[in-house]
């Protein structure tokens, strides 16, 4: 698969655009490199290879049809496996001089190193991440994979199906024992959180062959796909799904169940991770690792109230066009109140937001030359979040796509309570999962061939988070702003980001309450009790990740500012998003010093333009 748009030469790109900064740290000790080199490539090689091995939900995700009867071990022998298989990466890493290397390669040198100790750190905390809670878990894992990742076209792909319904009890065993080991050591998550939880496991469990009205989701999924696929022996097929889902995939999840139920009865009441054995430590930890930069809570807090500041005071000199003369606590209440603010909460007022939303996608894309030479390789879908995953989704999310490009991208809504989406949100939402935000990135940077597959497929929350908050405010170069409740929606939209700075070290580090964060995000934010009620659970689960949207799009901004001061007349936005894009996904400080480098390769250039 490859991109339209200028020519990505990584050799090209590092020798001109990083050497310079990127990269000048390094020595240079001669020679070709091509032993180096090679000794390094076969490394990324062999590494991703057996992580792709190891895990059959990544080969789903990407597209791949081996292993596609089997679930991830995820049992504390394979989690110490993956320990020392990383540090055997390190020390063999280690082994290979980047001095030695061509300028090319000392990027992926520097950021294998950085994604196996990260990825070690991660393991280091695994008894105090929540594997299952609202925001992830089997819950999630198990339909997604077999409904979105799981297609049947042949008898093959079909038996491996049924045998993933088999295999959800065993599957679940091991989920239900590794979470019995962290309740035992002092971790739980808060009982708020697991109710959502056991909603959507019962859901799973309802409809034929189980009891309810109508045909089960994952029954329903496999008819359709069987019949679509038009196989000889399907009445056959089907009873053996049917006998799969009653042998394997519901004693599993009635496991899981039951789990969930007895931990409502004995978990602790909501607080932050400040109250787990070691939680201030987790927690630094967590926020490093999450917005890839090296800050600690109170100054995080401390940002997080300066930009709220910011955009209260651009919130105010907007309103007059809003028709507003009142202060802002009476704006925030305004927009609470107004019923004109959301689609109406019916199937036509549903079916119109999913609309809206699309022909925002496709204006943007229609016009994404404008703002940088790449385009998406894969096609985007808008869908709705599934029914039986409503209660625990979050407002909308992204999907990417499979390699080969037979699913596409998708962007899905949540529509169970239309009062969560207002009207005026909704060109900077649909402008951060699809295009130019998410899609675009992320089907992008898996395209790049050049890159090794552990950077196409790998990634950092605050370069793809702070990339799409930032792709909310690039359709203002093309006039689709132009509505001022559409502008007011994307700085609504930006101060709920930067409200996250402010509660998630709230809740995590300085020991706020539930009840008083959601004071906060009430008094300072534009959206209703609800979807902050909602927030704040979310944030309870996902230390520090809610903080990498907007400090990585001001670490954006501030670079676009800073390449703007030296290019003066000769600066172009569209070529500034593409030296963003252009090395995939960044630990923020590594993008700095590759844009840097760009910047001064432009300089010496001489015509930037």
């Amino acid at each position: 698969m490859t991109t339209s748009g200028p020519n990505l030469s990584r050799r090209g790109f590092l020798a001109g655009a990083a050497a310079g900064a990127a990269l000048a740290a390094l020595p240079v000790l001669g020679g070709d490199g091509a032993e180096p080199s090679r000794r390094l490539a076969e490394l990324f090689e062999r590494s991703f290879a057996r992580r792709l091995r190891r895990s059959p939900l990544l080969q789903a995700s990407l597209g791949l049809h081996t292993d596609h009867h089997r679930w991830d071990d995820v049992g504390a022998q394979h989690r110490q496996e993956d320990i020392d298989l990383l540090r055997s990466d390190l020390s063999e890493l280690r082994a290979i001089d980047p001095g030695a290397l061509p300028q090319a390669a000392w990027l992926d040198h520097r950021l294998f190193r950085y994604d196996t100790e990260q990825a070690l750190r991660r393991l280091r905390w695994r008894s105090h991440h929540y594997p299952v809670c609202q925001m992830r878990g089997p819950q999630r894992i198990v339909p997604q994979t077999l409904i979105d990742r799981h297609p049947i076209a042949s008898r093959e792909d079909a038996q491996a199906y049924i045998e993933r319904l088999r295999g959800v009890d065993g599957y679940l065993r091991q989920v239900v024992d590794g979470l019995r080991e962290q309740q035992a050591a002092g971790v739980c998550p808060p009982t708020s959180t697991l109710a959502p939880v056991v909603d959507t496991c019962t859901r799973l469990l309802r409809g034929a062959p189980f009891d309810g009205e109508g045909d089960n989701a994952i029954l329903a999924d496999f008819d359709a796909k069987l019949a679509a696929a038009g196989l000889e022996g399907a009445d056959a097929l089907r009873r053996d799904a049917v006998a799969a889902m009653q042998d394997g995939f519901a004693p599993g999840f009635r496991r899981l169940i039951a789990w969930l139920q007895a931990a409502q009865r004995d978990a602790p009441a909501a607080a932050g991770v400040w109250a787990l054995p070691r939680g201030d430590a987790y927690y630094a930890a967590m926020l490093h690792i999450e917005s890839t930069l090296a800050l600690d809570p109170e100054r995080v807090h401390a940002i997080g109230l300066e930009e709220t500041a910011r955009l209260h005071g651009e919130i105010r000199a907007l309103a007059p066009r809003l028709g507003h003369r009142g202060t802002l606590r009476e704006l925030i209440d305004r927009v609470r109140a107004d019923p004109d603010a959301r689609y109406p909460d019916t199937d036509a007022g549903r079916s119109d937001y999913l609309a809206a939303a699309g022909a925002v996608i496709e204006a943007v894309s229609a016009r994404l030359d404008a703002l940088t030479g790449f385009r998406p390789p894969a096609r985007v879908e808008v869908r709705r979040v599934e029914p039986w995953l409503e209660v625990s989704a979050g407002i909308a999310g992204y999907f990417p796509p499979s390699q080969d490009g037979a699913r596409p991208g998708i962007v899905r809504y949540n529509l169970r309570d239309m009062g969560n989406l207002p009207r005026h949100e909704l060109t900077a939402l649909a402008c951060h999962e699809g295009v130019p935000g998410h899609h675009l990135e992320r089907s992008l940077s898996a395209s790049l061939q050049n890159l090794p597959d552990f950077r196409r497929h790998g990634g950092y929350t605050a370069f793809s988070e702070g990339w799409a908050l930032y792709a909310e405010q690039l359709p203002l170069e093309l006039g689709l702003y132009e509505d001022p409740w559409q502008d007011f929606g994307r700085l609504s939209s930006e101060l709920m980001r930067a409200g996250r700075l402010v509660v998630d070290t709230g809740l995590h580090a300085r020991r706020w309450s539930p009840e008083r964060t959601l004071r906060w995000l009430d008094d300072n934010t534009f959206d209703a009790a609800p979807a902050n009620a909602i927030a704040v659970r979310r944030y309870l689960v996902t230390p520090g990740q809610a903080t990498a949207y907007q400090l990585g799009k001001r670490s954006l901004v501030e670079l676009q500012a800073r390449a703007r001061r030296e290019l003066g007349a000769d600066f172009r936005l569209r070529d500034f998003n593409d030296a963003l894009l252009g090395e995939g996904s960044l630990p923020l400080p590594l993008l700095g010093e590759v844009v840097d480098g760009w910047v001064d390769q432009r300089l010496q250039q001489g015509d930037p333009g």
